[in-house]
Order: C-alpha cells, then sequence, then structure tokens
C-alpha cells in the first residue's frame, strides 16, 4: 500500500512539474508575442519615416535582442521583405528623377528640347518606359520570393500558414490596385501627348503650350487633365497605404 502511495505521488508530482512547465512556456510565449508586437511597430515606423526620403537607400537593423525562438525568426523575415519592398520602388523612383521625369511637361524644357530634336523627351520616355518595367518584375519577384522563403521558415505552422496566406493575398491585390497602375496610366498619357507636341505645330505663351487647332488644344488639355486626375490619386492611395499602415502599426 505504502509503495502504491508512492508510485501516485511520484505520477503526481510529474503531472504537476508539466501542468508548470507548460504554463510557464505558455507566459513565455505569450510575453514574447507582445514584444513582437512592439518590435514591429518600432521597426516598421522607423522603416516607414525612411521610405518617404526616397533619395537614399534604406537601411533598417531587421534583428532585435529583445525576440526569441518564432518570433525572432518571424520578424527579421518581415522586417527584411518589406525593407526590399520599399528599396525597390525607391530605386525606381530615384531612376525617374535623374531623367528629370517630374519635369517631363515644363514649357520652357519641351521648348528648348524642341530645337534639340526632342532627344531629352525622347530619352526620358525610354527610360522611363525600362525602368517601370523592371520596378513591375522586380516588385512581382520580391513578393514570390517571399511566399517561397515563408514556407520553409522554422517557425509553428499556426503563425506561418496565415502569414502565407495574406502573402499571397497581397500579391493578387498588388497587382490590381498599386500605385503603378496609376503610374502605367500617366506613362500612356506622356506617350500620346509627345506624339502631339511632334505631329503638330504649337507655341510656347508663358507657361503654356498653346496648338493651332482647337481641336489639338482640346485634345491635349484633355491628356493634361487626365494627368492631373491620376496624380490625385496615387497621392490619395498613398495617403490610403499610410493609414493602413498606422492601423496595422
Amino acid at each position: 500500500m505504502r509503495r502504491i502511495l508512492i508510485v501516485v505521488g511520484i505520477i503526481l508530482l510529474v503531472i504537476a512539474a508539466v501542468l508548470f512547465i507548460e504554463h510557464e512556456s505558455v507566459k513565455r510565449n505569450e510575453a514574447n508575442r507582445q514584444m513582437f508586437d512592439v518590435v514591429m511597430s518600432e521597426k516598421m515606423s522607423e522603416l516607414y519615416d525612411q521610405a518617404q526620403d526616397w533619395s537614399k537607400p534604406v537601411q533598417l537593423n531587421v534583428h532585435d535582442d529583445r525576440l526569441k525562438g518564432d518570433y525572432k525568426v518571424l520578424s527579421e523575415f518581415l522586417l527584411s521583405y518589406w525593407m526590399k519592398n520599399v528599396e525597390i520602388r525607391n530605386a525606381y523612383l530615384r531612376e525617374l528623377k535623374a531623367v528629370k521625369w517630374d519635369q517631363f511637361l515644363d514649357v520652357d524644357r519641351l521648348d528648348i528640347d524642341r530645337k534639340n530634336g526632342y532627344k531629352e523627351t525622347e530619352n526620358m520616355l525610354q527610360v522611363a518606359h525600362q525602368v517601370t518595367e523592371q520596378y513591375q518584375q522586380q516588385n512581382l519577384q520580391n513578393k514570390k520570393e517571399a511566399i517561397a522563403t515563408v514556407k520553409s521558415l522554422s517557425i509553428d505552422r499556426d503563425i506561418r500558414n496565415p502569414l502565407q496566406a495574406k502573402l499571397e493575398q497581397n500579391l493578387k491585390v498588388d497587382q490590381e490596385n498599386s500605385l503603378i497602375l496609376l503610374e502605367l496610366q500617366i506613362l500612356t498619357k506622356a506617350d500620346e501627348m509627345f506624339k502631339m507636341l511632334k505631329m503638330y505645330k504649337w507655341q510656347k505663351q508663358g507657361d503654356k503650350i498653346l496648338f493651332a487647332e482647337d481641336a489639338q488644344v482640346k485634345q491635349f488639355n484633355t491628356l493634361y487633365q487626365d494627368v492631373l486626375q491620376l496624380n490625385a490619386d496615387i497621392e490619395q492611395k498613398k495617403a490610403q497605404n499610410a493609414e493602413a499602415l498606422e492601423g496595422e502599426l
């Protein structure tokens, strides 16, 4: 009888020890998850602030000693992904700036370039098409690589599976609603406007371009208003993206 009581006592002690370990593990995991939220909020805020100045490359330390285990792996993966995503876009914007894309419709520039056979404008449009296509390819490739990487991450599947699903969803949404689709429309409008500038006679009057025929003026002004509206749509989209990010943070 005494031997049975000893065995029962040992079993109870083992059960108690297991329950205690599981309880402590749950507490540590929850503490680590909460620290993950803190770290991601800090790092993503820093990344967002740097992303606003696209004139220089992003520099962000994705490592943080406050995190351990799965949440450390997860944090470093997400931050690396977003940092690369931001830098791909910012590099694209820097290349456009390098060819003075923001001065495409500058009347003084166009008037001078007209005397040189529109060489600068031709190069501007050619580069804009090239870097836009390159940006699309790199942006898509980065998202596909992230999905492939997350499948092999050594983290709990309860964390990995929702993350994979989210990345796959973002890939589809990005193709439909990203800023680049609006920018592509501007590029198309720019091609049409440049075609008109080469085809028809025009003169510079202050900061305006005047064509000889009313129909030409109306067509060009329509294209110009379309570009202005697309630029406004881009700014609105940027604001929506910023609000969405702040909401997640």
